[in-house]
Protein backbone atom coordinates (compact mmCIF):
# COMPACT_ATOMS: atom_id res chain seq x y z
CA UNK A 1 0.00 0.00 0.00
CA UNK A 2 3.16 2.28 0.73
CA UNK A 3 4.34 2.04 -2.47
CA UNK A 4 0.96 2.54 -4.39
CA UNK A 5 0.65 5.59 -2.34
CA UNK A 6 4.34 7.05 -3.19
CA UNK A 7 2.92 6.62 -7.05
CA UNK A 8 0.46 8.44 -6.18
CA UNK A 9 2.30 11.41 -4.19
CA UNK A 10 4.44 11.32 -7.47
CA UNK A 11 2.29 11.55 -10.25
CA UNK A 12 0.28 14.66 -8.43
CA UNK A 13 3.21 16.33 -7.34
CA UNK A 14 3.95 17.06 -11.11
CA UNK A 15 0.46 18.06 -11.79
CA UNK A 16 0.09 20.48 -8.63
CA UNK A 17 3.18 21.54 -9.71
CA UNK A 18 2.19 22.39 -12.76
CA UNK A 19 -1.33 23.22 -12.93
CA UNK A 20 -1.44 24.30 -9.30
CA UNK A 21 -3.56 23.07 -6.28
CA UNK A 22 -6.93 24.26 -7.39
CA UNK A 23 -6.68 23.69 -11.00
CA UNK A 24 -6.38 20.11 -10.54
CA UNK A 25 -8.67 17.39 -9.94
CA UNK A 26 -8.69 14.10 -8.56
CA UNK A 27 -9.81 12.63 -12.35
CA UNK A 28 -7.04 14.18 -14.08
CA UNK A 29 -4.84 12.25 -11.04
CA UNK A 30 -6.58 9.09 -11.87
CA UNK A 31 -6.34 9.47 -15.67
CA UNK A 32 -2.41 9.84 -15.13
CA UNK A 33 -1.86 7.10 -13.06
CA UNK A 34 -4.52 4.74 -15.16
CA UNK A 35 -6.79 3.94 -12.40
CA UNK A 36 -10.12 4.31 -11.08
CA UNK A 37 -10.84 7.61 -9.37
CA UNK A 38 -12.47 5.12 -6.73
CA UNK A 39 -9.28 3.68 -6.61
CA UNK A 40 -7.41 7.02 -5.71
CA UNK A 41 -10.52 7.69 -2.87
CA UNK A 42 -9.32 4.71 -1.70
CA UNK A 43 -6.06 5.20 -1.03
CA UNK A 44 -6.49 9.25 -0.53
CA UNK A 45 -10.53 9.94 0.89
CA UNK A 46 -9.80 13.24 -0.44
CA UNK A 47 -8.06 16.15 -2.42
CA UNK A 48 -6.74 18.29 1.48
CA UNK A 49 -5.58 14.68 2.37
CA UNK A 50 -3.55 14.16 -0.87
CA UNK A 51 -2.20 18.19 -0.59
CA UNK A 52 -0.69 17.39 2.73
CA UNK A 53 0.61 14.37 1.97
CA UNK A 54 2.40 16.08 -1.32
CA UNK A 55 3.67 19.01 0.69
CA UNK A 56 4.80 16.84 3.62
CA UNK A 57 7.12 14.98 0.49
CA UNK A 58 7.94 17.84 -0.80
CA UNK A 59 9.42 19.49 2.57
CA UNK A 60 10.80 16.18 3.78
CA UNK A 61 13.19 16.06 0.51
CA UNK A 62 13.94 19.39 1.33
CA UNK A 63 15.49 18.81 4.15
CA UNK A 64 16.84 15.87 3.76
CA UNK A 65 19.30 17.92 1.56
CA UNK A 66 19.70 20.66 4.07
CA UNK A 67 20.60 17.94 6.93
CA UNK A 68 23.31 16.53 4.16
CA UNK A 69 24.63 19.60 3.04
CA UNK A 70 25.20 20.87 6.89
CA UNK A 71 26.96 17.84 7.79
CA UNK A 72 29.29 18.60 4.79
CA UNK A 73 30.23 21.82 6.95
CA UNK A 74 33.91 22.74 6.15
CA UNK A 75 34.33 25.74 8.44
CA UNK A 76 32.74 28.58 6.46
CA UNK A 77 29.50 29.38 8.05
CA UNK A 78 28.28 32.33 5.49
CA UNK A 79 28.98 29.74 2.66
CA UNK A 80 27.26 26.93 4.14
CA UNK A 81 24.27 29.86 4.41
CA UNK A 82 24.16 30.48 1.42
CA UNK A 83 24.10 26.58 0.14
CA UNK A 84 21.23 26.31 2.01
CA UNK A 85 19.54 29.41 0.92
CA UNK A 86 20.27 28.59 -2.55
CA UNK A 87 18.94 24.98 -2.18
CA UNK A 88 15.38 26.41 -0.36
CA UNK A 89 15.50 28.96 -3.48
CA UNK A 90 15.94 26.04 -5.72
CA UNK A 91 13.33 24.21 -4.49
CA UNK A 92 10.80 27.51 -4.77
CA UNK A 93 11.35 28.34 -8.36
CA UNK A 94 10.50 24.49 -8.87
CA UNK A 95 7.39 24.75 -7.03
CA UNK A 96 6.72 28.25 -7.27
CA UNK A 97 3.13 27.62 -8.02
CA UNK A 98 2.43 25.86 -4.59
CA UNK A 99 3.61 29.41 -3.40
CA UNK A 100 1.26 31.78 -4.85
CA UNK A 101 -1.64 29.53 -4.82
CA UNK A 102 -4.65 31.21 -6.90
CA UNK A 103 -7.32 29.86 -4.72
CA UNK A 104 -6.51 28.65 -0.60
CA UNK A 105 -9.72 26.95 -0.45
CA UNK A 106 -8.23 23.76 -0.40
CA UNK A 107 -6.63 24.62 3.08
CA UNK A 108 -10.17 24.07 4.70
CA UNK A 109 -10.89 20.84 6.14
CA UNK A 110 -7.31 19.93 6.38
CA UNK A 111 -4.67 19.89 9.32
CA UNK A 112 -2.43 22.42 7.44
CA UNK A 113 -1.77 24.14 10.37
CA UNK A 114 -0.16 22.02 12.57
CA UNK A 115 1.69 20.16 9.42
CA UNK A 116 3.10 24.06 9.02
CA UNK A 117 4.18 24.02 12.43
CA UNK A 118 5.84 21.12 12.42
CA UNK A 119 7.76 22.46 9.32
CA UNK A 120 8.57 25.26 11.07
CA UNK A 121 10.00 23.83 13.96
CA UNK A 122 12.43 21.33 11.62
CA UNK A 123 13.39 24.43 9.84
CA UNK A 124 14.46 26.12 13.22
CA UNK A 125 16.37 22.64 14.29
CA UNK A 126 18.35 22.42 10.66
CA UNK A 127 19.34 26.13 11.16
CA UNK A 128 20.47 25.46 15.27
CA UNK A 129 22.27 22.55 13.50
CA UNK A 130 24.60 24.41 11.57
CA UNK A 131 25.13 27.31 14.37
CA UNK A 132 26.08 24.27 16.35
CA UNK A 133 28.65 23.28 14.24
CA UNK A 134 30.06 26.08 13.82
CA UNK A 135 30.63 26.86 17.24
CA UNK A 136 32.05 23.49 17.85
CA UNK A 137 34.35 24.22 15.10
CA UNK A 138 35.16 27.66 16.39
CA UNK A 139 33.83 29.86 13.49
CA UNK A 140 31.62 31.40 15.73
CA UNK A 141 30.81 33.15 19.20
CA UNK A 142 27.39 32.73 19.71
CA UNK A 143 25.45 32.06 22.34
CA UNK A 144 21.59 30.94 22.60
CA UNK A 145 21.64 28.96 19.58
CA UNK A 146 18.19 27.99 19.77
CA UNK A 147 16.92 32.16 20.18
CA UNK A 148 19.09 32.84 17.12
CA UNK A 149 18.08 30.13 15.06
CA UNK A 150 14.66 30.82 15.48
CA UNK A 151 14.92 34.05 14.80
CA UNK A 152 17.08 33.83 11.81
CA UNK A 153 14.31 31.54 10.63
CA UNK A 154 11.85 33.81 11.28
CA UNK A 155 13.29 36.59 9.36
CA UNK A 156 13.81 33.96 6.66
CA UNK A 157 10.18 33.52 6.26
CA UNK A 158 9.33 37.25 6.81
CA UNK A 159 11.91 38.09 3.67
CA UNK A 160 10.29 35.52 1.42
CA UNK A 161 6.69 36.91 2.14
CA UNK A 162 7.62 40.66 1.78
CA UNK A 163 8.46 39.75 -2.07
CA UNK A 164 5.58 37.14 -2.80
CA UNK A 165 3.12 39.49 -1.29
CA UNK A 166 1.49 40.67 -4.69
CA UNK A 167 2.09 37.33 -6.41
CA UNK A 168 -0.27 36.16 -3.62
CA UNK A 169 -2.55 38.34 -3.71
CA UNK A 170 -3.03 38.87 -7.55
CA UNK A 171 -2.43 34.41 -8.04
CA UNK A 172 -0.21 35.51 -10.88
CA UNK A 173 3.51 33.93 -10.56
CA UNK A 174 6.57 35.90 -10.60
CA UNK A 175 9.38 33.65 -10.64
CA UNK A 176 11.97 36.27 -10.97
CA UNK A 177 10.69 37.25 -6.93
CA UNK A 178 12.82 33.73 -5.82
CA UNK A 179 15.81 35.84 -6.77
CA UNK A 180 15.15 38.80 -4.89
CA UNK A 181 14.19 37.02 -1.95
CA UNK A 182 17.35 34.99 -2.19
CA UNK A 183 19.52 38.61 -2.54
CA UNK A 184 17.54 39.88 0.27
CA UNK A 185 17.86 36.48 2.45
CA UNK A 186 21.87 36.61 1.57
CA UNK A 187 22.04 40.13 3.21
CA UNK A 188 20.41 39.67 6.21
CA UNK A 189 22.68 36.31 7.26
CA UNK A 190 25.70 38.38 6.97
CA UNK A 191 24.23 41.39 9.12
CA UNK A 192 23.29 39.15 11.43
CA UNK A 193 26.38 36.97 11.65
CA UNK A 194 29.27 38.47 9.99
CA UNK A 195 29.80 40.18 13.76
CA UNK A 196 29.97 37.12 15.65
CA UNK A 197 32.28 35.16 12.76
CA UNK A 198 35.59 34.35 14.01
CA UNK A 199 38.71 34.99 11.64
CA UNK A 200 41.20 32.69 11.70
Amino acid sequence: MENRKEQIIEVALKRFAHFGFHKTTMNEIADDLRITKANLYYYYPDKPSLILDVLCAVITELHGKESDLIEEYQGDLMSSIDQLLELKASFMKKYYVFHINENLDWIKGIDIAKALAEFNKKDILIMKSLLEKAVANDDLKLENLEDYAQSFTEILKGLDILHTVSDIITGIPNESNVDKILSSQKRAARLIFEGKLIRK
